[in-house]
């Protein structure tokens, strides 16, 4: 029998995307979260999600490429004057083939240890790390992201590994290159070849190929590729119907997080198809706190 992890990334960034959330941890479908520290709907993800107690432990969602800095330090260095991160994760990801790291390390360090004191002093119980575009799966980063899990005693970590089932790879393959998440996943699996993973997490990944676009059949088909008795993430972005502008200083994300595809992906959780599909495949539901 497999397990599944089924989390909810963006905690914290839209009323919405948190009312959305929360629905769907309420209806038992999706059994973990990741909260944005520096989300513009962090504090009413605090009183409406975290506070309601709907699930005990939630993932920090480490973030250096949208919004504003929380540390000082991060001003007029990775983020602009205004404190706007200026940095995409295309240039932290590239930073592997340099020297100019260097430089960043500390900064980068110091962000995310902010970040983090800021949940843990919001009485939030952190189960693991993720991050925002996956940045932490860029090796240098990854190693910062090590030394704060010594510091804070946090052992487990999303790991994307997720593998390639040529039955679903070709798939609606126009959105794949559009959305750029052919690169992406190419960009991880090279990344992940220098990096040595020390923290416990699933064994599996799926929602970087269909990232943005969720397909309970090609979920359900990568389901039936892997072996039993392994412990697979499914990463999905549920959402309500986005009403208002979020602030937020790139296109990009704010295209994203208006999408349609984020209310069907939170109806697709919530589906009798989905619940009576994952009965049907004896598939035990359980979150990174299980691990």
């Amino acid at each position: 029998m497999n397990k599944i992890i089924i989390s909810c990334d963006d905690l914290g960034v839209s009323e919405e995307t948190n009312l959305g959330i929360k629905e769907c941890l309420i209806q038992k479908v999706a059994t973990s979260s990741s909260i944005i520290a520096n989300g513009n709907a962090y504090d009413h993800a605090l009183n409406h999600v975290v506070k309601k107690d709907v699930i005990k432990f939630f993932g920090i969602h480490l973030n250096i490429t949208e919004g504003k800095a929380l540390n000082s330090k991060s001003i007029n260095n990775i983020s602009n004057n205004e404190g706007e991160f200026k940095f995409s994760a295309k240039k932290y990801f590239l930073l592997n083939f340099g020297n100019s790291k260097n430089n960043l390390k500390n900064l980068v360090y110091e962000e995310f240890k902010s970040q983090i004191f800021k949940v843990l002093n919001d009485g939030i119980k952190i189960s693991h790390f993720d991050s925002h575009e996956h940045i932490h799966h860029s090796p240098w980063i990854f190693k910062i992201v090590e030394t704060l899990g010594k510091e804070f005693n946090i052992r487990k970590i999303r790991f994307v590994n997720e593998k390639i089932v040529f039955k679903n790879y070709f798939k609606n393959i126009n959105y794949k290159i559009k959305s750029l998440n052919y690169f992406k996943h190419m960009l991880i699996n090279l990344s992940n070849l220098r990096i040595k993973n020390t923290f416990i997490s699933p064994d599996y990944f799926f929602g970087l190929l269909n990232s943005g676009e969720l397909n309970m059949e090609e979920f359900f088909t990568y389901l039936d590729s892997i072996g039993d008795d392994k412990i697979i993430e499914l990463c999905i972005h549920p959402a309500n119907k986005f009403k208002y502008s979020n602030k937020t200083s790139k296109k990009n994300h704010l295209k994203f997080y208006k999408s349609e595809n984020r209310e069907k992906e939170r109806n697709i959780l919530l589906s009798d198809v989905f619940k009576k599909t994952l009965l049907q495949k004896k598939i035990n539901l359980i979150n990174f706190s299980n691990i």
